[in-house]
């Protein structure tokens, strides 16, 4: 594994570990969140994106603060919080694309994923379905940062409103579908595979003459 790839991977995994410890901190031990209002609700946000696996731990005590504030300001402390916790999702992918790239260094993963990468985002991050598997994507695709963080944070803002307008049984129960953390867990075990497999060249184009056969 090349020394840059195991930074990478190491310091995704270290904020992951990190950020989960204060989580618990802030919303189990002690009561930051309710305490510091909008920021509570974006640092919260941020540790829990952070975890990879409990991106919406949080949900509970952000829906409580729904009073008082509007929805969309409690939406956007929540969505630039969440966006710039994927940041360590991002970087995994980024490490897992370097630790298999070897010597290949025009080797890219499949053009679809460049092309209408930051538009899956976009439509994922706005809904309660995982966006770790696209995510990793991009950081192996190497899309830009920059672009990203906008494009999850406008997603992530826009779902985060919803359910700050909508508040209680109903949001609970969508962010509850696709983020117990078991599940989770899962998820995020079958986006690092699947990373791998289109990551590296020799199964990615195993996968990919498979899929030629199956659609034709």
């Amino acid at each position: 594994m090349e020394r840059k790839a195991f930074v990478n991977i190491a310091a995704a995994v270290t904020a992951a570990a990190v950020s989960a410890v204060i989580l618990y901190e802030m919303l189990i031990a002690g009561s930051l969140l309710q305490e510091a209002g909008l920021a509570g609700v974006f640092l919260a946000s941020m540790f829990s994106h952070l975890t990879i696996v409990g991106r919406d731990m949080f949900v509970p005590t952000f829906l409580a603060l729904a009073p008082r504030y509007h929805p969309l300001l409690l939406g956007l402390a929540a969505g630039l919080g969440g966006a710039i916790g994927e940041v360590s999702t991002y970087y995994w992918g980024l490490g897992i694309k370097d630790a298999l790239k070897g010597a290949e260094k025009d080797d890219t993963l499949p053009k679809w994923v460049e092309k209408y990468g930051l538009l899956a985002v976009l439509i994922v991050s706005a809904t309660p379905l995982p966006d770790t598997p696209i995510v990793l994507l991009a950081g192996s695709a190497r899309l830009p940062l920059r672009k990203l963080l906008v494009v999850e944070a406008s997603g992530k803002t826009l779902w985060y409103s919803f359910g700050a307008l909508v508040g209680g049984f109903f949001f609970m129960q969508l962010s509850a579908f696709m983020d117990e953390i078991l599940l989770s867990t899962i998820i995020v075990v079958a986006s690092f595979v699947l990373c791998v497999v289109f990551s590296w060249s020799k199964s990615r184009e195993k996968v990919l003459k498979i899929l030629r056969r199956v659609l034709h």
